[in-house]
């Protein structure tokens, strides 16, 4: 790096200092110039370093959610119906059931009672026609209460960022979603 007027013997790197603090690694050089002294951060070398840890943490993330999102089957009985279900002429929505699990088919799942989230269940599944066609599969026509059903189900978060109709608010159980739902 040379300033106009400066020859090669006046400007010398005196010193390279790597510096941690909070989640940042900073590196501090200072140049030497006619016994003056100059400090420069590398911003925008951090600023690269900083986007190219977050792509990959992004990745890794996105990843894991792929992967790990592997579909638990059950079979279970709806056991209640909380509430009216709201119109679909407004807006899409999950409405949360609970279902008591008979039997685990495929998958790992260690509770006796399971809320569910079908997306919006007032279509039959099967009939949805938007983006969430492919998290509405079945031969459901109807949810009643007391009905016996086969589910194929994810975890609700991360696979669903709209509108939640959810009851069971003081319930602190995970929350899934219903991606197929057969007789």
């Amino acid at each position: 790096m040379m300033m106009a007027g400066m020859t090669m013997r006046s400007c010398r790197l005196a010193l390279v200092v790597l510096k941690r603090s909070g989640d940042r690694i900073r590196c501090l050089y200072y140049i030497v110039i006619k016994n003056k002294l100059f400090l420069d951060l590398c911003s925008k070398i951090f600023y690269f370093a900083n986007m190219i840890k977050k792509i990959i943490l992004s990745l890794i993330l996105a990843a894991a959610f792929v992967f790990a999102a592997d579909p638990v089957t059950i079979e279970g009985r709806l056991t209640e119906i909380p509430g009216k279900m709201p119109s679909n002429d407004l807006y899409s929505y999950v409405y949360v059931f609970k279902y008591k699990v008979s039997k685990v088919v495929s998958g790992k799942l260690d509770a006796k009672d399971v809320l569910v989230g079908v997306y919006n269940p007032l279509i039959a599944r099967g009939k949805v026609k938007d983006k969430m066609a492919d998290k509405a599969k079945g031969n459901v026509s109807e949810f009643k209460a007391k009905a016996k059903h086969t589910l194929k189900l994810i975890p609700l978060e991360g696979n669903w960022d709209g509108a939640v109709e959810d009851e069971y608010f003081d319930d602190e159980s995970p929350r899934y979603l219903a991606i197929e739902v057969n007789e």
